[in-house]
């Protein structure tokens, strides 16, 4: 494990793939605790690799993903009424982020296109009511060019801010608007509030998803002042700087394993197979760690 990224890490952190690395074993037990050592105890991410879903039909890769790290904690459903699954499938299905003027949709579930996915982490819009401490992603099925992960740690981001901008921490820890159309409950609000940056005993929690925060503003109707909009506006230099970035390119079997309190994921842009059988496909399980209410050990300080 590379020394400091318990604290922070930034691309320059990782000599090579290699120190994030997990090999799968058919002990499960034994890897989720190779696992959460990696979340609480590392950079707040694995990427297990080798894992026999490749190999599965879609429904087994499902079936599996969904157990496969269940010592975890518990698995969180997933979409609405006939869709509602606990293993929610990302892969194309013509959905587009954007709309014809090129407008941002955010009616759509980004996770079912083949285009960009901007940094974010899912806790952000509480998802379908959930409010997910873990994500996993298995790759059942690689695109055939692109699609590579891209990771940010959100403590690297909260000490950033405060030193290179401390007067814009205050607004980043009072309550935004974010936008959830597309993942809200039924019969509930289409905006969630929360801090971007929040202190949890002592230690920082990140909710991050910049477009969101954008459309959020609008949506709830109260213009953002001038302070929250530069807040934003400087998330978004800062998550743009090449040097935050982790990328790692799934391959069929890997599944990467995030902390969702920690880090940030997001994705680049890929070309299909024209098979439709090879098209890439991983499923996404969402997981809230058992005893939310003592979860101290779940992150440090990052401050």
């Amino acid at each position: 494990m590379p020394r400091g990224v318990t604290d922070g890490w930034v691309r320059e952190s990782f000599a090579s793939s290699r120190e994030f690395r997990l090999p799968y074993v058919r002990d499960h037990e034994v890897l989720t605790r190779r696992v959460r050592d990696a979340l609480l105890d590392g950079p707040g991410f694995a990427l297990v690799t080798g894992t026999p879903v490749a190999a599965m039909s879609t429904a087994e890769a499902q079936e599996f993903g969904v157990t496969m790290l269940r010592h975890l904690g518990e698995p969180l459903p997933q979409g609405r009424g006939a869709e509602t699954a606990l293993g929610w499938l990302v892969r194309d299905e013509g959905v587009s982020a954007h709309t014809d003027s090129r407008r941002f949709h955010e009616d759509a579930y980004t996770s079912k296109s083949r285009g960009y996915l901007h940094l974010h982490n899912d806790r952000a819009v509480r998802p379908f009511g959930q409010e997910p401490d873990v994500i996993a992603l298995f790759t059942h099925r690689r695109a055939r060019q692109g699609g590579a992960s891209v990771l940010v740690d959100g403590w690297t981001l909260y000490r950033l801010v405060r030193a290179e901008f401390p007067g814009l921490l205050a607004p980043l820890s009072t309550p935004f608007a974010f936008d959830r159309r597309h993942v809200t409950p039924p019969g509930e609000s289409p905006v969630v509030w929360a801090p971007v940056f929040e202190q949890v005993d002592g230690r920082v929690r990140v909710r991050c998803n910049v477009k969101r925060l954008e459309t959020g503003a609008e949506l709830s109707a109260e213009p953002l002042p001038t302070e929250r909009r530069a807040a934003l506006a400087t998330l978004g230099r800062l998550l743009a700087r090449p040097e935050l970035r982790v990328t790692a390119l799934l391959e069929d079997g890997d599944c990467l394993v995030i902390d969702d309190r920690r880090v940030l994921h997001g994705r680049t842009s890929y070309e299909d197979h024209a098979d439709p059988a090879r098209r890439r496909c991983l499923v996404r399980v969402m997981y809230r760690s058992p005893g939310r209410s003592g979860t101290a050990r779940w992150g440090r300080t990052g401050a």
